[in-house]
């Protein structure tokens, strides 16, 4: 073989090559700039749901407390600064309610595939003592699904025991 002819065959080869490096390039900015890219966890909204709208009851020997204190967390971040918390206090009826703990969604997260967990925690703190009234671990940023959907609705009496139920833990039911 002439020496022209193995150079034709090789820069042949090197077009060939970086052709297809320029197409697969091309349709990787396009399915990214397509929202294609964006999983079922990294939701369709530009803000992401930490913990959702939370309503309910605290009840003590199946009567309303009045005056409990409630601390909602949702841990996301390895910085404190960045993990969200919200207080609220029950009424004469034992109500209470938290409005959803959202993040704007940044720019980056738009194209970028994530894997959330979002450690949601209640507190009720009541005459000194402390209760575990809601754990869970949220694994995607959509709102209402930490109970399949349903909204999270509570009766939390105080006089029980933390037990796990489902993926949750703690003193709150479902209603």
């Amino acid at each position: 073989m002439t020496r022209s002819f193995l150079y034709f065959r090789r820069s042949r080869w090197r077009a060939s090559w970086l052709a297809l490096v320029r197409t697969v390039m091309s349709v990787g900015v396009i399915f990214l700039l397509s929202g294609l890219s964006e999983g079922c966890a990294m939701g369709t909204s530009d803000r992401w749901v930490l913990f959702s709208e939370v309503h309910g009851t605290v009840l003590k020997d199946g009567k309303p407390v009045q005056g409990a204190e409630l601390v909602a967390k949702a841990e996301w971040s390895d910085n404190d600064a960045d993990n969200p918390t919200q207080h609220t206090v029950t009424d004469e009826k034992g109500q209470f309610s938290f409005p959803a703990l959202e993040r704007k969604r940044g720019f980056l997260h738009r194209f970028l595939p994530t894997q959330p967990m979002v450690h949601q925690t209640i507190v009720i703190k009541y005459q000194g003592v402390e209760y575990e009234a809601w754990m869970h671990g949220k694994a995607d940023y959509e709102p209402n699904t930490e109970l399949d959907g349903r909204p999270l609705n509570f009766v939390c009496e105080l006089t029980s025991k933390p037990e796990a139920t489902g993926t949750h833990y703690g003193i709150c039911k479902p209603v």
